[in-house]
């Protein structure tokens, strides 16, 4: 079955760890009134059993706050923050098969170094009903009002390894441009066009 995707990107973007943490927050608690699937969010372990044995995190700021600082990069030679790279949390949702999800954070990163970003990745548990346009603008409108991207899309991961090596926004399920984007890209003219936030979300007709 296919893999789907929920994602969110946006370029250098300095913000703390108690900002991030406070996107983050919201984004997970009404995530979690979407479906079961994205509740009860823990961290990955080494192996599976040590992640199963891993408790459910708070969906507080502080909680998310302490987690985005313990998921810094440092350097190799003498284990210094990276600042720059801003903070990160992987997580899971503690279930199996078909109803297994994964959450990647990506936030407060503004190094100018090309092909880095900031990024929110959902992967979407083949149990969970994506062929529903609602449901799919639902996701997005998530994202967006969460960690203000500068695009995101919901779109399988095998179209996403076709562009691995392609930077910017394409239409799969559906896109969202914010308003950086000055033109909507001639590819997408076909697509039905509503507003959201201040860009403008795109469905495939």
């Amino acid at each position: 079955m296919e893999t789907i995707l929920a994602a969110a990107y946006w370029g250098p973007r300095m913000e703390s760890a108690v900002e991030c943490a406070s996107r983050a927050s919201a984004f997970v608690k009404n995530l979690s009134d979407v479906s079961e699937f994205f509740r009860g969010w823990r961290l990955p372990g080494h192996s599976r059993a040590e992640a199963t044995r891993n408790q459910p995190f708070s969906s507080d700021v502080s909680s998310l706050e302490a987690l985005f600082i313990k998921g810094m990069n440092r350097r190799d030679i003498d284990d210094e923050l990276i600042d720059e790279l801003g903070f990160r949390i992987s997580a899971w949702n503690g279930m199996a098969g078909e109803e297994t999800s994964s959450l990647t954070m990506k936030c407060g990163m503004y190094s100018n170094v090309a092909g880095l970003s900031n990024a929110v990745v959902l992967k979407i548990p083949p149990k969970f009903d994506v062929n529903s346009v609602g449901t799919v603008e639902q996701l997005i409108d998530l994202l967006v009002r969460a960690w203000s991207p500068d695009w995101a899309v919901v779109a399988s991961q095998s179209s996403m390894m076709e562009r691995a090596d392609q930077e910017g926004p394409f239409l799969d399920r559906a896109l969202y441009l914010s308003s950086s984007f000055k033109r909507i890209d001639p590819l997408f003219a076909g697509a039905k066009q509503s507003p959201l936030n201040d860009g403008v979300i795109l469905v495939p007709q």
